[in-house]
């Protein structure tokens, strides 16, 4: 009888948990398909699941032709990974991936004809924004990078947004600007 009541909860977590894995995954596509609508260009690549972020970010650059190797990899500890024409990597927060995001948002009011039209764009933008992170922030095993992938402007290399899903290896890579001069 225990045999069997043991079996029973072993049999039930496991399907929880593909349950929740499930639940994780499309959450989590749900977020990133919100703020792909807001990009200027997103990428998604495959590395191997590690909990060594900075290992899955260094196999991203080489994949990605942002590194030769290993060695080129420059790892920050501080916000200067975000600094135009930079060729830092570094860890950020979910905090610090969001106001990336907004501060982009509000530039492109900034610098748009600021009419009525490009202000509902831009708050029409923010409050999916605000969702997207908002959903992110229930994930668990979710990390946030920077690396120097974004667009290339005047030929100087900008930071681009990674959204690191460590459980599969999923580096989700968010650019907000556009190349060019």
């Amino acid at each position: 009888m225990k045999a069997l009541i043991f079996t029973m909860t072993m049999l039930l977590s496991i399907n929880s948990f593909a349950k929740d894995a499930n639940y994780t995954s499309r959450k989590l596509q749900y977020a990133l398909e919100i703020l792909t609508s807001i990009t200027e260009e997103s990428k998604v690549t495959q590395v191997q699941p590690n909990k060594d972020i900075k290992a899955m970010m260094i196999e991203y650059g080489i994949k990605e032709g942002a590194l030769e190797s290993a060695e080129d990899f420059n790892w920050v500890y501080d916000n200067s990974a975000w600094e135009g024409d930079s060729t830092k990597w570094g860890m950020d927060t979910l905090e610090g991936a969001k106001s990336y995001v907004i501060s982009v948002l509000e530039q492109r009011l900034e610098y748009s004809d600021n009419n009525s039209a490009d202000k509902v764009v831009f708050a029409d933008n923010y409050m999916k924004a605000q969702h997207a992170f908002s959903l992110l922030n229930e994930l668990k095993g979710i990390q946030y990078g920077v690396g120097p992938v974004g667009a290339v402007q005047c030929g100087g290399q900008y930071a681009a947004l990674l959204i690191i899903d460590t459980f599969t290896g999923t580096i989700y890579t968010i650019i907000m600007e556009a190349s060019g001069c």
